[in-house]
């Protein structure tokens, strides 16, 4: 899936990598269209939910939380804003290091874990140079609109005999098999129009993916089958939830204007610091007002005690405001400059940041560029035409076997015995999967006896222990 994302060429990308490529591309040649990408990283592991993008010593289990108009969300989760598809390879190494990992039998880095890399893509119109301007003002032609790319990675279900899992090892793999049986269950009941409740709520894999299953998405599942003899039946029973999850059809709409938009965020912050702006600007005009007073006032104070001065006698009853206020405004002066300018840089240092997180139009004039996602284009044009075409040819005759439309006696017979052919083959493939269903049946539950009797043994275990142990206790627990 990921490849070697550093090469040079591209040829050794994997599937991620080359996402990660075409977004940016894509983004570059746009015309008078500003994004946002910001990525965010995380692990459910042992149905605990953990940011891969923060150190360890954060939150251990961040919770889910449902918004409407927002759908299912983890609020304290860490997201990066990005501006090239290095920095998403950067963000995707750093949470690869920071994944559950172990040894097993089978596999010497076993995934003890399901991760979910999100990129979130925010766009409105505006050319590059008014873009911090238009969000500041809130004049954003069009709106806003919102997206999101999720690659997901789910671990493999494993066998308790095949892996030799024991303890910690053990817990994690029971932990996984639970939740990719109710992605499973969910599946089942989305392809199953009778069914009028879907079970999202039974584990936080399926919440985290209930918009990629039966909401506003587009899903594509890649499954991952092993072409050894002795893996048969989970290869069957992986293409089999593959199967199931193809029937699922989703009608995926584009997100206008949504409430948690990061733009709206940066609009208000954005205000907020040109507000902060313009009163440290005051803030130093009344300054320099004052100053000016001030010597305007040392300059009356000094006529007054001018001995040629009519009231000289009279103003020396009162006393002088000049040395402390001069003392007093040399004293405060480089304080108030010092905060005013620090207050000021960081001001304009965040709107900077905010500025260069917005990209898109880097490479509108790439002729080269260009040409190349053109063929690419007409490229995917063929080849869904192709497929459409095959279709719609298999659905013709479909249609005129069942309206009997036929140009001779001859086409009709051979329609029929292939019909009949079709028709006898589905029921092999149907007898095969009942007799597979029961030997994964089986095999599932040779795994639970298994698992059973281990907890049979460790509650023995704990039972012994606490009958050697409870002679020598008080009954308040102490010795």
């Amino acid at each position: 899936m990921q490849g070697d994302g550093s090469a040079k060429d591209g040829y050794n990308c994997g599937i991620i990598p080359r996402c990660f490529e075409h977004i940016f591309e894509t983004i570059s040649m746009a015309t008078n269209i500003r994004y946002l990408a910001l990525v965010s990283y995380l692990e459910i592991y042992n149905e605990n939910i953990r940011d891969l993008l923060s150190d360890s010593t954060g939150i251990m289990n961040h919770p889910l939380k449902e918004m409407p108009g927002v759908g299912v969300t983890v609020p304290t989760l860490t997201t990066q804003p990005v501006i090239n598809a290095k920095q998403c390879y950067y963000w995707l190494k750093l949470g690869n290091k920071n994944r559950v990992t172990a040894t097993t039998l089978m596999n010497e880095q076993s995934s003890r874990s399901h991760t979910i890399f999100t990129i979130s893509l925010e766009q409105f119109q505006g050319p590059s140079s008014s873009s911090v301007s238009s969000i500041a003002s809130g004049d954003i032609m069009g709106g806003i609109r919102r997206g999101k790319l999720s690659l997901v990675d789910l671990a493999g279900s494993e066998r308790q005999r095949k892996t030799g899992a024991q303890g910690s090892r053990f817990k994690e793999a029971t932990k996984i098999n639970l939740s990719l049986s109710a992605l499973g269950n969910v599946i089942s009941s989305l392809v199953d129009s009778k069914s009028k409740h879907v079970p999202y709520r039974d584990s936080k894999l399926t919440r985290l993916l209930q918009d990629s299953l039966g909401g506003n998405t587009k899903t594509l599942m890649i499954s991952c089958i092993s072409p050894a003899d002795s893996n048969y039946d989970e290869t069957l029973s992986t293409l089999r939830y593959a199967s199931r999850a193809k029937n699922i059809s989703n009608k995926p709409k584009i997100n206008e204007d949504p409430k948690d938009a990061q733009l709206r965020q940066y609009q208000s912050e954005i205000l907020h610091l040109k507000r902060m702006l313009e009163e440290s600007e005051q803030k130093i005009f009344r300054r320099k007002d004052k100053d000016n007073n001030i010597i305007q006032l040392s300059h009356i104070n000094s006529d007054l005690q001018s001995p040629s001065a009519d009231l000289y006698i009279a103003n020396m009853n009162f006393p002088t405001p000049k040395p402390e206020i001069d003392y007093l405004s040399e004293l405060n002066k480089p304080k108030v400059s010092e905060s005013s300018d620090e207050l000021q840089l960081q001001a304009r240092n965040r709107i900077d940041f905010i500025k260069r997180t917005l990209i898109g139009g880097e490479r509108a004039n790439d002729l080269q560029l260009r040409e190349r996602h053109r063929v690419r284009k007409i490229a995917a044009q063929r080849h869904l035409s192709a497929i459409a075409n095959a279709l719609s040819r298999v659905e013709s005759e479909d249609r005129d076997l069942l309206q009997g439309h036929y140009a001779s006696i001859t086409q009709e017979i051979n329609i029929k015995n292939e019909h009949i052919r079709i028709c006898r083959q589905k029921i092999k493939m149907l007898e095969r999967e009942v007799a597979d269903l029961n030997s994964e049946f089986q095999l599932d539950r040779e795994d639970y006896l298994d698992e059973i009797r281990n907890l049979g043994r460790n509650i023995k275990f704990f039972q012994q222990l606490f009958s050697k142990v409870q002679p020598i206790l008080r009954r308040n627990g102490k010795n």
